[in-house]
């Protein structure tokens, strides 16, 4: 902390900075979650750098116009993301490139946090007033490019016999 460097200057000014997180799986790869609804800017403002701040990529592609409360990585799988918006929880499996709803069960509330129990393979949602949701998120984080290229996979599981 005995230095620092401005790494906003490519991102858009006077945003509320939601979520700023460094990737677990390549230190040169940043993502930053900006919310302008204090300034009734709806926009869905997320960004990813893969050169430590010093430019900047939106990866909002297709998200709803709705403020964006919370982004994180996947601690097991680099192509998943998560973002908690006012709408609910959307996944990108391919780092941002496009998104979908993650909403199964999950009230219509503001999102405000998200956390990866990493030993339970959980996602925790924490909402506005409506709760801490948990989804188990084994089998999206073992999504590999040839599941997701092929059209039709078939996962076999082998049971110990007691």
């Amino acid at each position: 902390g005995k230095t620092w460097k401005n790494i906003s200057l490519g991102l858009p000014q006077d945003m509320w900075v939601s979520k700023v997180i460094a990737s677990s799986h390549d230190e040169k790869t940043v993502y930053v979650s900006l919310n302008g609804y204090r300034w009734d800017n709806f926009s869905p403002l997320v960004f990813k750098s893969d050169n430590y701040g010093n430019t900047w990529k939106s990866i909002s592609s297709n998200l709803p116009f709705s403020p964006v409360n919370v982004i994180i990585e996947d601690n097991v799988n680099q192509n998943n993301l998560y973002i908690g918006n006012d709408h609910g929880v959307y996944i990108s499996l391919n780092s941002g490139e496009s998104w979908e709803p993650f909403q199964k069960g999950l009230t219509a509330a503001a999102v405000h946090d998200l956390v990866i129990q990493k030993d339970e393979k959980h996602l925790l949602v924490g909402t506005h007033g409506r709760s801490i949701y948990l989804a188990e998120i084994e089998k999206i984080q073992n999504l590999t490019e040839d599941i997701l290229n092929s059209s039709i996979y078939i996962s076999i599981r082998k049971y110990k016999e007691i």
